[in-house]
């Protein structure tokens, strides 16, 4: 059987008599070191916290409400956005179906627009035939005394459709003239445009040039400036058409136009 090591006991026993702890010390750190532990704690706390919010917000914003009775899954409102996406960005050889035509501001409305990016002294809507139901309106104006005509249409109306025709696409407005400028657009729109050229009338000295838009929703627009006081007559006041060919296409493309 083992026996105690009375001289170890007695050794450690005297060594330790000396010893006063500074209990101040001690109890000041061990204080110091808790309200780190806590204060490590609570920021933990926090940021997980802020993580879930986070989280539940993105939902929130991605999922619609159950109470909408018109609310719908994510899935199928991104999709539908993307078919619109699609849509607009139309193949120019893609006739556009009808309902797709965006209604146009009224004729007045028009002709200040017209003055206004034009600078024109003088602007005149143009009665039109509407038997066909192309829905065309027609402005003259005057800049710097030679005149500017603005023509819309709808180029895919009804009644040629009706009467045997084939459903026209934004690319027939390059057809009259296959080898000029003629450019397809982002949303599938077709733009032409024609530098001046002789317009045919009574003088050699008589200029046009000419942008035509064809819309991806049917709308056609014709914009000329020439350089006599008329279409193909009247007095010769300037060497060449009063608007460049960058007037011209700004004013095609605009969607001023449209309600």
């Amino acid at each position: 059987m083992p026996t105690d090591d009375t001289g170890v006991t007695e050794l450690l026993r005297r060594a330790s008599d000396g010893l006063t702890p500074d209990v101040d010390r001690l109890v000041s750190g061990g204080v110091t070191r808790g309200r780190a532990r806590q204060r490590r704690a609570r920021i933990g706390t926090t940021v997980a916290s802020l993580a879930v919010i986070g989280v539940i917000g993105t939902l929130a914003a991605v999922v619609p409400q159950l109470g909408d009775p018109d609310g719908r899954g994510a899935e199928t409102e991104v999709a539908d956005r993307l078919d619109a996406v699609t849509t607009r960005a139309a193949d120019p050889d893609r006739p556009p179906p009808a309902d797709e035509l965006r209604p146009l501001v009224p004729p007045q409305q028009m002709a200040d627009t017209i003055r206004e990016m034009t600078g024109a002294t003088e602007v005149r809507s143009i009665e039109v035939d509407q038997s066909g139901q192309d829905r065309p309106r027609l402005f003259y104006a005057t800049v710097d005394g030679a005149q500017v005509s603005f023509k819309i249409r709808w180029y895919n109306n009804p009644v040629v459709v009706q009467d045997g025709g084939e459903p026209l696409a934004p690319s027939v407005v390059c057809e009259p003239a296959p080898d000029v400028d003629c450019t397809t657009l982002d949303d599938g729109s077709r733009l032409l445009r024609q530098e001046a050229y002789a317009s045919g009338g009574g003088s050699p000295a008589y200029q046009e040039r000419t942008v035509s838009l064809g819309t991806a929703d049917g709308w056609q627009i014709d914009v000329i400036a020439r350089n006599t006081a008329g279409e193909k007559e009247g007095e010769v006041v300037a060497d060449a058409p009063v608007l460049t060919i960058e007037q011209l296409q700004a004013l095609a493309t605009s969607d001023a136009w449209y309600a």
